[in-house]
């Protein structure tokens, strides 16, 4: 039990953080655990289609090296993941009455990739214990959390833009989220091969995993900040008053 709360507790405080930044005009509370729901089920066909990609990418070429290590971290896991998010946020939230101003983005978003996050961090914890549950607390489901906030963000512009930049706000949305994911993941996984860690520190192949996440976390205050001042302006101009 300790172990599963301790799963559960970085996601349940994400999501909490995120829909306190919602100050304007909260969403439906059914809409919200929906698409954390949403987010687990994504796990299925990223599971499916990453075991596809990996079989694939073996029978291509050695299972080591930066050129293997890259096609596998951005190729093979983030776009699946960030795919099959895209997909439960694009066929759920996104169409909806409620999804009614761009920071809608952020927030959905934001559930979608808790939902995914906190299923795939139970399975983590579960196998290895305190050690990394502690360790992805602070860096792996964070991490989700901005690729959900880049990605949001962008769809709720494409939301409220209607014209071609709609599909050009998702599309950048997605490979930002994309390019992200597989940077982190790519630092991480290639500390597997000795040859490369022959060359390059571990400690060094760590920092850079951890300067990429800044870097997402840094943009990502910077979307929920900007999708703010346009729901504050909004409300404002439909002559509600603020407190």
């Amino acid at each position: 039990m300790e172990l599963l709360a301790l799963a559960l507790a970085p996601g349940i405080a994400i999501m909490w953080f995120i829909y306190s930044k919602d100050r304007f005009d909260r969403e439906p509370l059914k809409a919200l655990v929906k698409s954390f729901f949403l987010g687990m089920l994504a796990t299925l066909p990223a599971i499916l289609l990453q075991l596809a990609g990996s079989y694939l990418l073996k029978w291509i070429m050695p299972a080591s090296g930066w050129t293997y290590f890259i096609l596998f971290a951005f190729g093979v896991v983030a776009l699946t993941e960030e795919l099959s998010k895209f997909a439960m946020l694009r066929l759920y939230a996104y169409p909806r009455i409620f999804f009614n101003e761009p920071f809608d983005g952020i927030i959905y978003g934001v559930m979608v990739a808790m939902g995914f996050a906190t299923l795939e961090n139970i399975s983590y914890v579960m196998t290895g214990g305190i050690g990394t549950a502690f360790a992805r607390m602070f860096l792996s489901v964070p991490a989700h959390a901005t690729f959900g906030v880049l990605m949001g963000y962008y769809v709720g512009l494409a939301k409220f833009t209607h014209n071609a930049q709609s599909d050009f706000y998702i599309i950048r949305g997605l490979l930002l989220a994309i390019l992200f994911h597989g940077l982190f993941d790519l630092f991480l996984f290639v500390q597997g091969d000795p040859g490369i860690t022959k060359q390059i520190p571990g400690g060094f192949l760590i920092g850079s995993a951890i300067l990429s996440y800044l870097v997402a976390v840094k943009l990502s205050w910077q979307a929920i900040k900007m999708h703010q001042s346009i729901s504050k302006n909004s409300f404002i101009s439909k002559d509600n008053p603020v407190t």
